[in-house]
């Protein structure tokens, strides 16, 4: 009788120490995902037209908060940066502050999405502003409202 609750005891322990393991590396894994998007950045990717990679680390975190998809935000901010959107209607210039790119592509786990969010809400006519807000919302999982409906 003493082996078996013994037995049942270290199950337990075992099963607990488990449950927490994995609980902890359930919140360590979106950590990670933004970890190797702030390696995947640093001294890699210009954020600027003289080629400068070397980035201040908050610009990085702030770049890379909440991403699942690691590659996504460089890849959103390279595809903006190197003149390939437009902030604005047809006569608009690519040039971007990097500021706003940075506020664009911010946790991004879909460049290319994100990119089209925003080419859709320029293109109704919404201020380039208020298209980053929209898009940041609804492709971050925060909170919807006051959002732009592109259809109407």
């Amino acid at each position: 009788m003493k082996t078996i609750i013994k037995n049942a005891s270290r199950l337990v322990l075992i099963l607990s120490l488990a449950t927490t393991g994995f609980l902890i590396n359930s919140a360590a894994y979106a950590s990670d995902h933004e970890t190797q998007c702030f390696n995947d950045i640093q001294a890699k990717t210009p954020w600027n037209d003289e080629g400068n990679m070397n980035w201040d680390a908050e610009n990085i975190k702030q770049l890379c908060e909440g991403t699942a998809k690691p590659a996504e935000p460089g890849k959103c901010f390279t595809m903006v940066r190197t003149g390939r959107v437009k902030w604005g209607t047809a006569n608009s210039s690519t040039d971007w502050d990097w500021k706003n790119i940075i506020n664009l592509c911010s946790g991004t786990s879909d460049a290319e999405k994100t990119v089209a969010c925003f080419n859709s809400g320029v293109s109704s006519g919404s201020d380039w502003r208020d298209a980053i807000l929209t898009c940041q919302r609804a492709l971050s999982g925060k909170t919807k409202s006051n959002t732009l409906n592109w259809n109407q």
